[in-house]
């Protein structure tokens, strides 16, 4: 099953996502365009697995959670 390519909430489509990060709960994330924006997900851990299904590469995958 493929991942949906848009997520509730978020504004940008998951074919337009190049790369990101994520630190106290806030995305930041580099669009393939270069812009830069930064997401707050009322579902960490969902949005985050959403990213990945749609193979958006995770800039620090071994960084501590807190």
């Amino acid at each position: 099953m493929e991942a949906a390519d848009t997520y509730p909430g978020f504004e940008y489509a998951a074919h337009l996502l190049h790369k990101f990060i994520c630190a106290v709960d806030i995305f930041t994330i580099l669009l393939k365009d270069g812009k830069i924006v930064h997401y707050t997900a009322a579902d960490t851990e969902q949005f985050k697995n959403w990213l990945i299904a749609n193979h958006i590469e995770n800039i620090k995958p071994d960084q501590i959670e807190f």
